[in-house]
């Protein structure tokens, strides 16, 4: 009966000592040691991430949500190794969200591999997105009556992006039929409306014959009021819009209560909107963020989405305008040649290299050519323009020297770049460039003085190349521009006016380490002759006092140089001497010849200063005048002091004088001299924003100095 009992005890006895040794913290050898274990959610989720890519992306969505990084780190690194294919890799990145993926490259657990591997994974996932049968066949679906396929199709769309507008826009302007045009009309405004609009507006403009046709259908029923440009355009283009079109645009006026303008008001107004953009492209400024923009593909059947500048979009709206005038046929002399110079600024812009040879035929036969062979019916123009009797060879000669004069007129440095590399010998003779009635300088030789060291280097080097055999107006001033090339080294100038030694092994540190050889001058006179060779400077630094001339001299020589009118300008004020600043106060003590005076000498020279005039001429001191209490009507305003003068800020007083001469005219400064290269660091990036062309680059400088050393051998 004991033994019966003492079982049932015994057990629970060996189970509470068993429980005591193992919950017993370990206090020596031989203890067992508790080691810790993963989480049974991160192994679970580990362990399912090797059944297929969709789990493997499931996977490490869910470790990224559990901030287990070294875990997704390790399935990122082994994608490699499991040997999937871009289908396969597809399917991962899809279950990964965009916030998912920030978090993982910017996480510092995070390897560089691991980075690399979440980048190729979304631009394959971008790349399923945006396919061109994946968008196209959800287009096709949007027609459907179906609820089923309609709203996975507008899923599909969006995520598709700019690729999904674009081909929304591309299917829209093509159909013929009504019905699916209204569908993807409503899809286009609910992705985005103003990208699609923009886009049947580009296609309205530069597509074919058909595109253009269907996009003014859809422009018309978004409500043509707000595209008032397009509709215009399309009324009397001459090009490619069908009649059947053009009676649309004008029955939909009409509609409307609006009369349908004449051609002459239709020109008037697109020359006003071509203008515009012209001065709204000449003072844009090199910003650092982009905009997206669509263009055309090569062969004007559709569109795609690219990033630019927001400053070459200015010089592009400007080229539309310019398409749109040419679509109507507006061929006025005086405003082809606008329209020369806003095509050629748009292509120096998007390509500073633009203008080889078959560049350069090409544009002569798409733009320049048509328009002269127009010219034998247009009567000349007050300026000098074309003329009717003017060969053909002259009337291009003409016709190619007055835009180069408009461009340089309007600072539209793109343009005047590229209408340089235009002249050539196979399109004129030497002669119909250069020789100028009544011996006056031909504008390309003008054009060696620019502004623009590229513009001025290129139009010496399009003179040399002509091979002129004869005399013309200039040639000595173009020999000149020659010889100076072929010296040309391989950084750019900087002008310093400084005598002080010290001083000048300070800037020429400071030169040296922005990339620019320091020209040192040591009065205003030789800094005027150094900016007048023409020489590519790229700032102009000058002390304060001049021992010649004032800052203020200094200044409006330098801006009244046309070669150096948008170069920086810096006035450099000496930094303050340190021992000055923290000189300790001396106590003062009255002495005369050395001698500490008494009281009574004090009270004495106290006598004394109360018998002299102070500075307004009051006897004792004007504070010491009783019985006056406006005394300011005897003796003026006593609050300021004649006897000092106030400097003036260089930098408003030469932006203030010259900021209505160009956009690039206004880069003055005024500093404390700088004790390294970044304190010019602010002053040289706004200059490089101000300037639509490209410094020169070693390459060029060593172009340049090889065309016009062998220019001046072949005259020797």
């Amino acid at each position: 009966m004991f033994a019966n009992v003492a079982k049932p005890n015994s057990l629970l006895f060996f189970i509470g000592v068993s429980l005591a040794l193992w919950l017993a913290p370990p206090t020596g050898y031989g203890q067992r040691a508790l080691l810790p274990t993963d989480d049974p959610a991160v192994e679970q989720t580990m362990l399912r991430a090797g059944r297929s890519p969709t789990h493997l992306g499931k996977a490490i969505s869910a470790l990224t949500r559990m901030n287990e990084f070294e875990k997704v780190d390790q399935l990122l690194s082994s994608i490699d190794q499991r040997g999937y294919d871009e289908g396969q890799k597809t399917q991962v990145a899809l279950q990964i969200t965009a916030a998912q993926r920030l978090q993982i490259v910017t996480n510092e657990k995070s390897t560089a591999q691991a980075v690399k591997t979440i980048d190729d994974l979304f631009e394959l996932k971008a790349k399923q997105l945006a396919s061109p049968a994946r968008i196209s066949q959800a287009i096709g679906a949007l027609i459907s009556d179906n609820p089923d396929q309609t709203l996975p199709a507008m899923r599909v769309l969006f995520a598709g992006g700019e690729a999904s507008t674009a081909a929304l826009a591309g299917a829209i302007a093509e159909t013929d039929n009504r019905v699916q045009r209204e569908y993807w009309l409503k899809a286009l405004l609910r992705i985005d409306r103003q990208a699609g609009v923009t886009a049947l507006k580009r296609l309205a403009l530069y597509g074919t014959e058909n595109l253009q046709d269907g996009a003014i259908t859809a422009l018309l029923r978004l409500g043509g009021s707000s595209f008032t440009t397009e509709l215009f355009t399309a009324l009397y283009r001459t090009d490619s819009t069908t009649s059947q079109t053009r009676d649309r645009v004008a029955d939909a006026l009409q509609r409307r209560g609006e009369a349908v303008p004449t051609r002459a008001a239709v020109v008037s107004m697109l020359r006003n909107e071509l203008t515009e953009a012209n001065r709204v492209a000449a003072e844009s400024i090199r910003q650092f963020g982009r905009v997206d923009a669509w263009v055309m593909d090569t062969d004007r059947t559709g569109i795609r989405a690219q990033r630019i500048p927001g400053w070459m979009l200015s010089y592009r709206d400007a080229a539309d305008a310019a398409t749109r005038l040419i679509a109507i046929g507006d061929n006025d002399p005086q405003s082809v040649l606008i329209q020369i110079n806003a095509l050629l600024a748009n292509h120096l812009t998007n390509d500073p290299d633009w203008g080889d040879e078959k560049q350069v035929a090409t544009f002569y036969q798409q733009n320049i050519l048509p328009i002269l062979s127009n010219a034998a019916d247009t009567r000349a123009s007050q300026d000098g323009g074309f003329a009717a009797n003017q060969s053909t060879s002259l009337l291009v000669a003409n016709t190619i020297q007055i835009a180069l004069h408009r461009a340089i007129a309007t600072n539209n440095d793109p343009a005047a770049l590229g209408i340089v590399r235009l002249i050539h010998a196979d399109y004129a003779p030497w002669s119909d460039w250069l020789v100028r009635p009544n011996g006056e300088v031909s504008p390309i030789v003008t054009a060696v003085d620019h502004s623009n060291p590229m513009v001025r280097y290129e139009a010496a080097a399009a003179i040399a190349a002509l091979q002129p055999t004869g005399p013309y107006a200039g040639s000595a001033r173009v020999r000149d521009r020659l010889i100076q090339m072929s010296q040309l080294s391989d950084r750019g100038t900087a002008v310093v006016l400084e005598n002080r030694p010290e001083v000048v092994l300070i800037w020429e540190r400071l030169m040296n380490q922005t990339g620019l050889a320091a020209s040192f001058v040591s009065t205003a006179r030789q800094l005027e002759r150094v900016a007048a060779t023409g020489e590519d400077i790229r700032i102009v630094i000058s002390k304060r006092e001049p021992k010649d001339a004032s800052a203020v001299e200094v200044i409006d020589m330098v801006r009244r140089i046309a070669m150096t009118r948008d170069v920086p300008i810096l006035i450099s004020i000496d930094p303050p001497n340190v021992a000055e600043v923290f000189e300790e106060p001396k106590e003062e003590i009255e002495r005369i010849g050395g001698v500490e005076l008494t009281e009574k000498d004090k009270e004495l020279a106290a006598e004394f200063a109360a018998t002299l005039p102070d500075k307004y001429g009051v006897i004792g001191g004007i504070e010491n005048i009783e019985g006056v209490i406006e005394k300011e009507l005897l003796y003026g305003d006593l609050d300021i002091d004649s006897t000092t003068r106030r400097e003036l800020d260089m930098e408003v007083v030469g932006v203030s004088r010259w900021q209505d001469q160009s956009l690039r005219a206004g880069l003055i400064r005024q500093l404390v001299r700088p004790r390294s290269v970044a304190g010019l660091y602010e002053l040289l990036l706004d200059s490089r924003r101000r300037q639509h062309l490209p410094p020169l680059s070693p390459i060029d400088r060593v172009h340049f100095r090889q065309v016009a050393s062998q220019a001046l051998a072949e005259k020797q």
